[in-house]
């Protein structure tokens, strides 16, 4: 049976400062891991050949998406076509049609604002920390809650990025960042990771990426990401097939 939609009453979604400020209580342990990846990400912006500063820089706010922006900055100073980039960059921000999917029952009746900057501020630990939030909450309380943790994460990865742009103009150029590039990618797709599919999927996109690397293109990345992909899929279906089964064996024995 599904569940009844949440209805709102007047004033329902008006300002919750202890449930924003909550929001933002939550998100700050997760908030440390991005930095470094963000300051790496203005490194690279800095020294890109074809990544002008300025749009690299504006991709952190405008996308809020800081594995895909990383492919997108490699793949343009790869020579990549633009047809390449957007769509490894729509493959690697796919997950998020699933993360809206298991959020919209949560915030179902909330107002239509609020569900518009939710979806912009909807990141792997966002979504790890609203799915947490009891349901038998206020709808008010949750949301506040959940836009005071994605503006935490919004903030960070701003000042992260933009301060390794400002300072990649101290580095000397002997210390090329290059062999980051690989580091960070594995790195964001490792704070993604939730389970054993996600690992295999992981393991498999690396490897592919790392014997891929000299194709044209870029086509190297884009190959590991579907393969990847592939790869945690079927091994999500075979891990669903050997629960069914054993569910329907303990169930045998039960009625025997």
């Amino acid at each position: 049976m599904s569940e009844p939609p949440i209805t709102t009453q007047p004033n329902a979604m008006a300002f919750d400062r202890a449930s924003f400020a909550g929001g933002i209580r939550s998100a700050l342990p997760l908030a440390v891991p991005p930095i470094p990846f963000g300051l790496v990400l203005g490194f690279l912006i800095n020294q890109s050949p074809a990544v002008d500063n300025l749009a690299g820089w504006s991709a952190s706010w405008i996308v809020f998406a800081g594995s895909s922006q990383l492919a997108a900055v490699e793949l343009i100073d790869d020579g990549a076509s633009a047809l390449v980039v957007i769509f490894t960059v729509f493959l690697i921000n796919s997950r998020h049609l699933m993360y809206s999917a298991a959020m919209n029952p949560r915030f179902d009746g909330a107002p239509r604002w609020t569900r518009l900057v939710g979806s912009y501020l909807l990141t792997d630990q966002v979504f790890a920390i609203a799915d947490t939030r009891p349901k038998s909450q206020p709808l008010g309380t949750r949301m506040w809650h959940y836009l005071g943790s994605g503006v935490v994460f919004f903030v960070v990865w701003q000042v992260a990025v933009g301060t390794g742009l400002a300072l990649g103009n101290v580095i000397p150029e002997s210390w090329s960042l290059t062999f980051s590039v690989p580091l960070l990618f594995g790195g964001l797709m490792v704070l993604s990771i939730k389970d054993s599919p996600g690992v295999i999927a992981a393991v498999v996109a690396g490897v592919i990426a790392l014997f891929g690397r000299d194709l044209p293109q870029g086509l190297g990345l884009l190959v590991a990401i579907i393969v990847g992909v592939a790869a945690g899929a079927f091994a999500e279906s075979l891990l669903k097939n050997g629960n069914d089964s054993n569910d329907h064996a303990a169930g045998g024995q039960e009625t025997a």
